[in-house]
C-alpha cells in the first residue's frame, strides 16, 4: 500500500451531466464566477479552469435527461486500477463500464459501490 503522505487527493475529477451545454456554461460561470473552457468540437464538455494536478470538474453534455444519477466523482486508484476492479467485485460492488482510455487523461472504469453509488475509478496508468 502506498504511504498516505505520498498520495494526492482521492477525488481527481467530477463530471456534471447537462442537457444544454451553452446554458450550463452560462449558469455556472455566473453562479460561481469561475471561467470554463469550452472543449467543443473535440469533446462535448466544458472544463472548469484549474491548475495541473488540482481536482477538476467538467460540464458534460448528455443526449438524454440526467436521470437522477447526478455528478460522477472520479476517485484516484494510484496506478492500481486492475486490482481495484477485482476488489470492487469481491466487496459486493459491480462494474458498470469496464476500463477504457480517456486519452490523454489516463483510464477509468465506472462502478456501482456496495451501496449503489455510481463512481468512476481513475488511474493515469493501466496497471
Amino acid at each position: 500500500m502506498t504511504s498516505l503522505a505520498m498520495r494526492s487527493n482521492p477525488l481527481v475529477w467530477l463530471d456534471i451531466p447537462v442537457l444544454d451545454l451553452d446554458r450550463a456554461i452560462q449558469f455556472y460561470q455566473q453562479v460561481l464566477d469561475w471561467p470554463l473552457d469550452d472543449q467543443r468540437p473535440h469533446a462535448n464538455m466544458a472544463v472548469f479552469r484549474h491548475h495541473k494536478g488540482i481536482v477538476a470538474a467538467a460540464l458534460v453534455h448528455q443526449l438524454s435527461v440526467p436521470d437522477g444519477v447526478g455528478p460522477l466523482p472520479y476517485l484516484n486508484c494510484h496506478h492500481r486500477l486492475t486490482l481495484a476492479l477485482e476488489q470492487v467485485l469481491e466487496c459486493g460492488g459491480t462494474v458498470e463500464q469496464p476500463v477504457h482510455p480517456l486519452a490523454p487523461f489516463g483510464y477509468r472504469a465506472v462502478i456501482l459501490d456496495s451501496e449503489g453509488n455510481r463512481i468512476a475509478l481513475h488511474s493515469m496508468e493501466m496497471v
